[in-house]
């Protein structure tokens, strides 16, 4: 992937008008587990259908007349339940997307064939795929409700490290949420997965606004900490790589900055208000097409349906202005990780601490 294919992203970073750069779109509200700690649980457990392929291909049209799209992850329920997910992939890959990222439990027995078409049909994009642990094998099936379900994503992982060996277009990395059940074994196991799996990158969340077991969200943030700090360190130890894509760095000095922006938000405030981006560069698409900013925020920004699936059209009407008008002047935050790594990558101001990060994190692999 060319470097170049990143330059018309840098100035629509800093301006507050203009087309989005990330969508989250929410393929289905299906999925084969019940996790504990999910967020979305009261969809999952309706079992809420997603969008049709022809409303996401207008979904993607629309969104390509608007200007390129940097990033597309697909949410769920379980991504891979879909059958067509290579037809979604392909709706925004026709177009140029850049990285395609698909969160996923790894226990769909046909996600392997889905993976393999959709880097056939999408060669111009990036596609990362992460497992979820939740822990040591105990703890992780007890979050997740499946007995055995810790070795199958196990097994799933080194299926696919070995597909991304001949595929430089796949990068497949573990996605670990901090809950009050998991905190006191996560660091130790990530270590572990680590060291077993050679993940190219670990995504760290922090367990938030709501779930079906509601307990699990008392988190000791000093836990998330070293959470945190050793994924740091397995990293400047060079046993945690990151994707390979152009300007990756960039992207690992970003992820440092966020944890500890996430940190300070759940702590109950930052020490210095990043201007939040969600809205804006960013939104969210739900299962019935209601457009959100965030996950988290819980107000719509229009529907789908109303506009006959173009974003475009969404994006300028007054409902949409008006609430990034009021994220603006509520000087809204919270703990989402991914408006937070966009409020660091796409605010001047931060640039200074991201590119220290870059040659602080330069100097330490040495």
């Amino acid at each position: 992937m060319n470097a170049l294919r990143y330059l018309p992203f840098v100035a629509r970073g800093l301006r507050r008008d203009g087309p989005p750069l990330h969508l989250t779109l929410f393929v289905t509200g299906a999925c084969n587990l019940r996790c504990r700690h999910c967020f979305h649980w009261k969809e999952v457990a309706e079992g809420i259908q997603g969008p049709s392929l022809e409303k996401i291909q207008r979904l993607a049209d629309s969104a390509a007349t608007m200007g390129p799209l940097l990033w597309v992850s697909f949410g769920g329920g379980e991504p891979f339940l879909r059958r067509d997910l290579p037809d979604l992939a392909d709706a925004f890959g026709r177009h140029g997307l850049r990285h395609l990222a698909i969160p996923t439990n790894g226990l769909i027995k046909h996600m392997d064939g889905s993976i393999d078409a959709i880097l056939e049909r999408c060669p111009q994009t990036y596609l990362s795929v992460s497992v979820s642990f939740d822990g040591p094998p105990a703890v992780h099936d007890a979050i997740r409700q499946i007995d055995g379900g810790h070795a199958k994503s196990m097994a799933a992982v080194k299926r696919l490290k070995e597909r991304a060996a001949d595929e430089p277009n796949l990068g497949v990395g573990v996605i670990v949420t901090v809950t009050a059940e998991n905190q006191d074994s996560l660091a130790g196991h990530l270590e572990e997965l680590v060291d077993e799996l050679h993940p190219d990158n670990v995504t760290i969340n922090l367990a938030r606004q709501t779930a079906l077991d509601e307990s699990l969200l008392v988190v000791d943030l000093a836990r998330y900490r070293e959470v945190v700090e050793t994924k740091r360190r397995l990293m400047d130890a060079g046993k945690l790589p990151y994707f390979d894509f152009p300007l990756a760095k960039v992207a690992v000095a970003r992820d440092r900055l966020m944890y500890d922006h996430v940190e300070q938000v759940a702590a109950g405030g930052a020490k210095r208000h990043l201007p939040c981006t969600a809205g804006a560069l960013s939104a969210v698409i739900f299962e019935g097409g209601e457009v959100h900013p965030c996950e988290v925020l819980g107000k719509p920004m229009g529907q789908l349906d109303d506009f006959d699936w173009d974003l475009a059209a969404l994006w300028r009407a007054h409902e949409a202005k008006e609430l990034r008008r009021e994220i603006i002047d509520t000087r809204c935050e919270c703990t989402w990780e991914c408006a937070q790594a966009d409020n660091v990558l796409f605010n001047a101001r931060a640039w200074p601490k991201l590119l220290a990060q870059m040659t602080v994190g330069r100097a330490e692999r040495r």
